[in-house]
């Protein structure tokens, strides 16, 4: 996923792309991976019949979803959100039906094994923030909510997605608003993006600039809005002249600031899918416009706006390794804060400096391939980062020029990357065969001495880096 892909930042003391622990504040940037669920988001030729998906929006934020089948089945097969989630939080109107937990996901069948038609099920706004994966309702202040369809949305009975159509029918006086538009209902949706969407419903209107149509949860600080609109035209600006083409359609951006105890926390979380990005901030620093808030949150949003390239140019397979795309997108996220002139050349490589010093702690726990496993997200995006820049330093280029043509390599035939297809690239690229050595061991193995480690593998790309000279 867009479908979701995890970094965790550190500001202040540290501010990279990832989670950090100030004297006073704890800041969390968490995003779920851009494509994780690729290769099941798409109907396949064998999807089956119809599905109509009818979702009402309630005014006090929960939601109603009806399913309507053209066709009898014995069950709905979903993707797992997390464990007993669907059983605890969903709740069934339909009598005689369950959800059962399987392997493979989540089954909503009758308790009698019958086959059925429709069924109905309710769902409140969530509580916490799921990790690696996408709340699938939120609440988006003034009764509004968020609501991610690839939750919702049942799988065909051999591969991919069924066939199916999304109605969506806000509260009274409410809009729903998807890729721009804004109106009183959709009827017999699909995204256009034919990929799982978010679809907001409530009170607020889309502010369209040309850039992004977004969408503000009235709880968020003002200045945090007008930074956002004031950073989407440069972002843009700049990722379409490093990523070398203009996204197909103007993107969605949600911000939402759920209410929580004035505790001095900075926190930012993020999402991205096709033509999306959704971005919650909690803690009582945002209120302030300190610098501290500033700088996360540009970084944030323009790692971001990073995946939109790499998901529309050149899509990940559910087994392609994390720490490709985002340490990518964490990479042109800190070139592009130099770039746009919000740090200079002594933050860019102190940023890098503690970047380097949190890959070695995280590869302390263990070797970067199976960090996803030990449930060490961290990882995945502070050492990509390093490998990231370390490619770059091996082909003597910079990485926005790196993925400008590994994505553009495929992106008319729309083949997902994969870990083989990356280090094949590197090989072309560079060919340097020490550094591709040094970057698979990099990846594979335990290290004993993380930061000697990293330092090798920059030694291997006869870069300066090696000696501690910074960016």
């Amino acid at each position: 996923m867009i479908a979701g892909m995890t970094i965790r930042v550190l500001l202040g003391a540290v501010i990279a792309a990832g989670l950090f622990i100030a004297a006073f504040a704890t800041t969390r940037y968490l995003t779920a991976e851009p494509t994780a669920e690729e290769d099941w988001t798409l109907a396949s030729s064998d999807a089956g019949p119809l599905i109509q998906i009818n979702v009402e929006h309630d005014p006090a934020g929960s939601v109603r979803v009806a399913y309507q089948l053209s066709q009898s089945r014995r069950a709905l097969d979903f993707g797992r959100i997390a464990p007993g989630r669907r059983p605890e939080r969903w709740r069934i109107e339909s009598s005689g039906f369950e959800f059962q937990e399987t392997p493979e996901g989540d089954r909503l069948v009758r308790t009698d094994g019958a086959a059925f038609d429709a069924v109905i099920i309710s769902v409140a706004t969530d509580g916490p923030r799921l990790l690696k994966t996408y709340q699938p309702v939120s609440s988006y202040g003034e009764g509004g909510v968020l609501f991610y369809t690839g939750h919702f949305w049942p799988a065909a009975p051999f591969r991919g997605r069924a066939e199916a159509n999304f109605s969506f029918t806000p509260a009274p006086g409410a809009k729903v608003s998807a890729f721009g538009q804004s109106t009183d209902q959709l009827a017999d949706w699909q995204s256009p993006m034919n990929h799982p969407a978010y679809v907001y419903m409530g009170p607020v209107p889309p502010i369209r600039d040309g850039a992004v149509n977004t969408i503000f949860d009235p709880a968020s600080p003002l200045w945090v809005q007008r930074e956002l609109v004031s950073l989407a035209p440069k972002i843009f600006t700049y990722l379409e002249a490093v990523m070398g083409f203009p996204l197909a359609t103007t993107p969605d951006f949600f911000l939402t600031a759920p209410q929580s105890p004035d505790d001095g926390r900075l926190s930012f979380s993020g999402d991205a899918l096709p033509g999306q990005v959704q971005m919650t901030i909690v803690g009582g620093a945002w209120a302030t416009p300190s610098q501290r808030a500033r700088d996360l949150f540009r970084r944030a949003a323009i790692h971001e706006a990073v995946h939109l390239w790499q998901t529309a140019a050149r899509p990940a397979s559910r087994s392609t390794p994390a720490w490709i795309h985002e340490g990518a997108a964490d990479a042109i996220a800190a070139d592009a804060m130099f770039a746009l002139g919000f740090w200079d050349t002594r933050q860019q490589s102190e940023a890098f400096e503690r970047t380097k010093s949190e890959c070695a702690g995280e590869l302390e726990k263990g070797p970067l391939s199976s960090a996803r496993k030990r449930g060490d997200y961290r990882a995945l995006y502070a050492c990509g980062h390093v490998i990231a820049v370390a490619v770059a330093e091996a082909e003597r280029s910079n990485t926005a020029a790196f993925w400008k043509d590994f994505i553009g390599q495929a992106r008319e035939k729309r083949s997902v990357y994969t870990e083989g297809g990356f280090y094949d690239f590197v090989a072309a690229r560079t060919q340097n065969e020490e550094f591709q050595t040094a970057l698979r061991a990099f990846v594979r193995t335990p290290h004993a001495a993380p930061a000697r480690s990293i330092d090798r593998l920059f030694a291997a790309a006869h870069s300066p880096l090696a000696h501690g000279r910074g960016r």
